[in-house]
């Protein structure tokens, strides 16, 4: 009988325990660490991996503005698993490097907004820049992009608001 009463108090008391919650820095550089590990896994054109930091469903949207005009795909099968023949059509990684700054990130249990600057710098040393926001959705206790836009501009560009952010 005691062992029951201990097992039960056991129990109980692990039960009871309240989830650990990330502090909101821990939270906030997870974000950036799924907003980057995207971009590399791009880079690398490793379609396994980019597409592991992804939501797979139809909710999934991705708008692209760049000076030639904008595209806008809804759905994974229409975004992201297009991408994979892409990727085995043009294995090469990219060799240009690229720096995300000024990040403005909000974000609760469930749902995260995260927006930046993106720069990037070809290996002959072109310059482009970008100003991308990306929404993640916590699924099985992991983030993944559901939603991803990228403006394009140039650099030189004085109406753009290149806004201080951490």
């Amino acid at each position: 009988m005691n062992h029951y009463v201990v097992l039960v108090l056991v129990v109980l008391f692990f039960s009871c325990q309240q989830e650990k919650s990330s502090s909101p820095k821990d939270v906030k550089e997870d974000l950036k660490k799924v907003v980057e590990g995207e971009t590399y896994a791009y880079m690398e054109k490793d379609y396994q991996k980019w597409a592991s930091y992804w939501d797979h469903s139809s909710e999934v949207l991705r708008l692209d503005v760049t000076k030639e005009g904008f595209s806008q795909t809804r759905g994974w099968e229409n975004s992201g698993g297009a991408l994979e023949s892409f990727f085995k059509e043009n294995p090469e990684p990219i060799t240009s490097t690229f720096e995300n700054s000024n990040y403005l990130i909000f974000y609760d249990d469930q749902l995260a907004w995260v927006a930046f600057d993106q720069t990037w710098k070809s290996q002959s040393g072109e310059i482009s820049v970008a100003k991308a926001t990306i929404t993640l959705i916590k699924k099985e206790n992991s983030w993944k992009i559901i939603s991803y836009t990228a403006i394009q501009y140039e650099e030189e560009d004085k109406n753009v608001d290149t806004l201080g952010r951490d």
